[in-house]
Protein backbone atom coordinates (compact mmCIF):
# COMPACT_ATOMS: atom_id res chain seq x y z
CA UNK A 1 0.00 0.00 0.00
CA UNK A 2 1.98 2.86 -1.37
CA UNK A 3 1.26 6.61 0.14
CA UNK A 4 -0.87 9.33 -1.96
CA UNK A 5 0.09 12.32 -3.94
CA UNK A 6 0.64 15.45 -1.92
CA UNK A 7 -1.05 17.01 -4.86
CA UNK A 8 -4.51 14.80 -4.92
CA UNK A 9 -4.54 14.85 -1.26
CA UNK A 10 -4.65 18.57 -1.26
CA UNK A 11 -6.94 18.70 -4.06
CA UNK A 12 -9.52 16.61 -2.49
CA UNK A 13 -9.16 18.23 1.04
CA UNK A 14 -9.91 22.13 -0.88
CA UNK A 15 -13.15 19.83 -2.90
CA UNK A 16 -14.30 18.78 0.72
CA UNK A 17 -16.77 21.82 1.47
CA UNK A 18 -20.81 21.46 2.32
CA UNK A 19 -23.37 22.75 4.96
CA UNK A 20 -26.27 21.34 6.10
CA UNK A 21 -30.23 21.78 4.38
CA UNK A 22 -30.98 24.97 5.30
CA UNK A 23 -27.94 26.96 5.09
CA UNK A 24 -27.33 30.07 3.55
CA UNK A 25 -23.52 29.97 0.94
CA UNK A 26 -21.71 33.04 0.04
CA UNK A 27 -19.32 32.04 -2.30
CA UNK A 28 -16.77 33.51 -4.58
CA UNK A 29 -13.47 32.82 -6.14
CA UNK A 30 -11.60 33.28 -3.09
CA UNK A 31 -13.52 32.41 -0.21
CA UNK A 32 -16.80 29.85 0.49
CA UNK A 33 -18.78 31.70 3.97
CA UNK A 34 -21.84 29.22 4.90
CA UNK A 35 -24.11 30.02 7.89
CA UNK A 36 -25.54 27.00 9.26
CA UNK A 37 -29.15 26.19 11.05
CA UNK A 38 -28.75 27.90 14.60
CA UNK A 39 -28.29 24.69 16.27
CA UNK A 40 -25.03 24.19 15.34
CA UNK A 41 -21.83 25.08 17.61
CA UNK A 42 -20.71 27.00 15.32
CA UNK A 43 -23.15 28.48 13.18
CA UNK A 44 -20.99 30.74 11.03
CA UNK A 45 -18.02 29.59 9.03
CA UNK A 46 -15.63 30.50 6.76
CA UNK A 47 -14.47 27.12 4.84
CA UNK A 48 -11.94 28.53 2.44
CA UNK A 49 -10.17 30.99 1.46
CA UNK A 50 -7.67 30.85 -1.93
CA UNK A 51 -6.45 34.28 -3.10
CA UNK A 52 -2.94 35.74 -4.69
CA UNK A 53 -3.71 39.12 -3.34
CA UNK A 54 -2.22 39.84 0.18
CA UNK A 55 -5.05 37.63 3.01
CA UNK A 56 -4.95 41.00 5.32
CA UNK A 57 -7.20 42.69 2.15
CA UNK A 58 -8.85 39.31 1.30
CA UNK A 59 -10.05 39.43 5.23
CA UNK A 60 -11.28 42.73 5.36
CA UNK A 61 -13.98 41.83 2.58
CA UNK A 62 -14.14 38.40 3.95
CA UNK A 63 -15.19 40.24 7.76
CA UNK A 64 -17.79 42.88 5.57
CA UNK A 65 -19.54 39.87 3.90
CA UNK A 66 -19.70 38.11 7.12
CA UNK A 67 -21.03 40.63 9.44
CA UNK A 68 -23.86 41.02 7.48
CA UNK A 69 -25.44 37.93 8.99
CA UNK A 70 -25.55 39.76 12.19
CA UNK A 71 -23.71 36.93 14.29
CA UNK A 72 -20.68 38.13 16.89
CA UNK A 73 -18.34 36.14 15.45
CA UNK A 74 -17.22 33.32 12.63
CA UNK A 75 -14.78 30.31 12.89
CA UNK A 76 -12.18 30.45 9.93
CA UNK A 77 -10.57 27.11 8.40
CA UNK A 78 -6.77 28.06 7.17
CA UNK A 79 -6.76 24.90 5.03
CA UNK A 80 -3.08 24.03 3.07
CA UNK A 81 -4.05 25.92 0.20
CA UNK A 82 -4.61 29.12 1.98
CA UNK A 83 -2.35 32.41 1.56
CA UNK A 84 0.56 32.11 3.05
CA UNK A 85 0.06 34.72 5.05
CA UNK A 86 -3.64 34.25 6.42
CA UNK A 87 -2.57 33.42 9.61
CA UNK A 88 -0.67 36.53 10.27
CA UNK A 89 -3.67 38.64 9.09
CA UNK A 90 -6.27 36.91 11.18
CA UNK A 91 -3.75 36.88 14.28
CA UNK A 92 -3.31 40.94 13.58
CA UNK A 93 -7.59 41.14 13.69
CA UNK A 94 -7.11 39.50 16.96
CA UNK A 95 -8.39 35.91 16.16
CA UNK A 96 -7.76 32.90 18.54
CA UNK A 97 -6.87 29.55 17.77
CA UNK A 98 -9.03 27.54 18.73
CA UNK A 99 -8.10 24.02 16.72
CA UNK A 100 -5.35 22.41 14.50
CA UNK A 101 -5.80 19.10 12.56
CA UNK A 102 -4.07 17.36 10.48
CA UNK A 103 -5.41 16.64 6.82
CA UNK A 104 -4.94 12.71 6.95
CA UNK A 105 -5.33 10.11 4.21
CA UNK A 106 -4.59 6.44 3.20
CA UNK A 107 -5.44 4.40 -0.48
CA UNK A 108 -8.42 2.14 -0.50
CA UNK A 109 -8.95 -1.00 -0.29
CA UNK A 110 -6.64 -0.86 3.36
CA UNK A 111 -6.09 -3.92 5.01
CA UNK A 112 -8.06 -2.79 8.26
CA UNK A 113 -9.81 -4.78 10.94
CA UNK A 114 -11.75 -4.23 13.92
CA UNK A 115 -11.10 -4.54 17.44
CA UNK A 116 -13.50 -7.87 18.99
CA UNK A 117 -15.75 -6.11 21.45
CA UNK A 118 -18.05 -8.21 22.90
CA UNK A 119 -21.59 -6.53 22.93
CA UNK A 120 -20.21 -3.83 20.13
CA UNK A 121 -22.42 -2.95 17.07
CA UNK A 122 -22.33 -0.24 14.27
CA UNK A 123 -26.04 1.13 12.99
CA UNK A 124 -26.52 2.78 9.91
CA UNK A 125 -28.51 6.39 10.64
CA UNK A 126 -31.68 4.84 8.50
CA UNK A 127 -33.96 5.43 11.23
CA UNK A 128 -35.30 7.95 13.19
CA UNK A 129 -34.45 6.34 16.28
CA UNK A 130 -30.42 6.16 15.29
CA UNK A 131 -31.21 9.40 13.64
CA UNK A 132 -31.79 10.49 17.42
CA UNK A 133 -28.73 8.47 19.04
CA UNK A 134 -26.37 9.96 16.72
CA UNK A 135 -27.93 13.43 17.82
CA UNK A 136 -28.03 12.75 21.28
CA UNK A 137 -24.35 11.65 21.30
CA UNK A 138 -23.27 14.39 19.11
CA UNK A 139 -24.32 16.93 21.45
CA UNK A 140 -22.50 14.76 24.00
CA UNK A 141 -19.23 14.78 22.08
CA UNK A 142 -19.30 18.13 19.96
CA UNK A 143 -21.87 20.63 21.45
CA UNK A 144 -24.84 21.87 19.68
CA UNK A 145 -28.37 21.56 20.84
CA UNK A 146 -31.40 18.84 20.12
CA UNK A 147 -32.10 18.67 16.75
CA UNK A 148 -36.39 19.20 16.08
CA UNK A 149 -37.93 15.63 15.69
CA UNK A 150 -38.84 16.52 11.99
CA UNK A 151 -35.07 16.94 10.65
CA UNK A 152 -34.24 14.06 12.53
CA UNK A 153 -36.54 11.97 10.55
CA UNK A 154 -35.55 13.90 7.42
CA UNK A 155 -32.10 13.19 8.03
CA UNK A 156 -32.56 9.38 8.53
CA UNK A 157 -35.04 9.20 5.35
CA UNK A 158 -32.22 10.99 3.73
CA UNK A 159 -29.56 8.53 4.93
CA UNK A 160 -31.75 5.44 3.90
CA UNK A 161 -31.46 6.76 0.16
CA UNK A 162 -27.53 7.77 0.00
CA UNK A 163 -26.17 4.26 2.38
CA UNK A 164 -27.79 2.13 -0.44
CA UNK A 165 -26.47 4.25 -3.36
CA UNK A 166 -23.08 4.08 -2.21
CA UNK A 167 -22.73 7.46 -0.61
CA UNK A 168 -22.32 6.82 2.48
CA UNK A 169 -24.05 8.45 5.82
CA UNK A 170 -23.89 8.89 9.42
CA UNK A 171 -23.00 5.60 11.78
CA UNK A 172 -24.40 5.01 15.40
CA UNK A 173 -21.72 2.64 17.43
CA UNK A 174 -23.84 0.64 20.41
CA UNK A 175 -22.59 -1.08 23.60
CA UNK A 176 -25.03 -3.66 24.59
CA UNK A 177 -27.83 -1.54 22.73
CA UNK A 178 -26.54 1.73 24.70
CA UNK A 179 -25.55 4.19 21.81
CA UNK A 180 -21.42 5.49 22.80
CA UNK A 181 -20.22 7.02 19.78
CA UNK A 182 -21.17 8.58 15.98
CA UNK A 183 -19.32 8.94 12.78
CA UNK A 184 -19.93 10.03 9.41
CA UNK A 185 -18.75 9.06 5.80
CA UNK A 186 -19.77 11.13 2.77
CA UNK A 187 -18.03 9.19 -0.65
CA UNK A 188 -17.80 11.74 -3.56
CA UNK A 189 -16.40 10.38 -6.53
CA UNK A 190 -13.23 8.23 -6.01
CA UNK A 191 -12.75 9.88 -2.32
CA UNK A 192 -14.00 8.57 1.45
CA UNK A 193 -14.56 11.35 3.66
CA UNK A 194 -14.51 10.64 7.29
CA UNK A 195 -15.99 13.19 9.24
CA UNK A 196 -17.55 13.74 12.46
CA UNK A 197 -15.94 10.65 14.69
CA UNK A 198 -16.77 11.06 18.73
CA UNK A 199 -16.66 8.37 21.46
CA UNK A 200 -18.67 8.77 25.00
CA UNK A 201 -16.19 9.93 27.70
CA UNK A 202 -16.40 6.63 29.83
CA UNK A 203 -16.57 4.21 26.39
CA UNK A 204 -12.92 5.09 24.93
CA UNK A 205 -10.03 3.38 25.05
CA UNK A 206 -12.15 0.42 24.16
CA UNK A 207 -11.55 0.18 20.61
CA UNK A 208 -15.30 1.74 19.55
CA UNK A 209 -13.45 4.72 18.05
CA UNK A 210 -11.34 1.81 15.64
CA UNK A 211 -14.81 -0.23 14.77
CA UNK A 212 -16.12 3.14 13.62
CA UNK A 213 -13.27 3.49 11.34
CA UNK A 214 -13.12 0.24 9.76
CA UNK A 215 -17.23 0.54 9.43
CA UNK A 216 -16.59 3.04 6.96
CA UNK A 217 -13.02 2.09 5.10
CA UNK A 218 -15.15 -0.88 3.95
CA UNK A 219 -18.10 0.35 2.54
CA UNK A 220 -16.26 2.80 0.93
CA UNK A 221 -13.82 0.41 -0.58
CA UNK A 222 -16.88 -1.52 -1.60
CA UNK A 223 -18.30 1.66 -3.42
CA UNK A 224 -15.37 2.22 -5.40
CA UNK A 225 -13.75 4.83 -3.43
CA UNK A 226 -10.05 4.69 -3.98
CA UNK A 227 -8.84 7.56 -0.81
CA UNK A 228 -9.58 7.72 2.38
CA UNK A 229 -9.68 11.58 3.76
CA UNK A 230 -10.26 13.03 7.27
CA UNK A 231 -9.00 15.83 9.41
CA UNK A 232 -7.36 14.58 12.93
CA UNK A 233 -7.26 16.55 15.85
CA UNK A 234 -3.47 16.66 16.45
CA UNK A 235 -3.99 16.31 20.49
CA UNK A 236 -6.54 13.66 20.45
CA UNK A 237 -7.81 11.97 17.42
CA UNK A 238 -4.49 12.61 15.24
CA UNK A 239 -2.03 10.07 16.73
CA UNK A 240 -4.94 7.38 16.84
CA UNK A 241 -5.34 7.96 13.02
CA UNK A 242 -1.99 7.69 12.26
CA UNK A 243 -1.26 4.61 14.46
CA UNK A 244 -4.51 3.14 12.59
CA UNK A 245 -2.06 3.60 9.33
CA UNK A 246 -3.39 7.38 8.44
CA UNK A 247 -0.52 9.94 6.64
CA UNK A 248 -0.82 13.52 7.27
CA UNK A 249 -0.08 15.51 4.36
CA UNK A 250 -0.47 19.19 5.58
CA UNK A 251 -2.48 20.91 8.67
CA UNK A 252 -5.66 23.08 8.84
CA UNK A 253 -5.86 25.48 11.71
CA UNK A 254 -9.40 27.21 13.12
CA UNK A 255 -9.76 30.33 14.20
CA UNK A 256 -12.56 32.05 16.06
CA UNK A 257 -13.03 35.75 14.82
CA UNK A 258 -15.10 38.37 16.40
CA UNK A 259 -16.93 39.98 14.40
Amino acid sequence: MGELEIATVAAADDAWVGAPTGSQIVETAEFRIARLPERFPDPLQVQWVRSARPAATVLTEIVERATGFGLPETVVCVKPSAPADLDEALLARGAELVDTADVLAMPLPAEFRATDLPGLEVRWRTTPKIGRDANTVGIATFGGTRAPDVDVALQAASDRETVAAGFGGAVVAYLDDTPVAVAGLEVADDVARLWGGGVLEAHRGLGVYRALVATRLSYAAEHGATMALTKGRVSTSSPILRRLGFVSYGQERTYRLAL
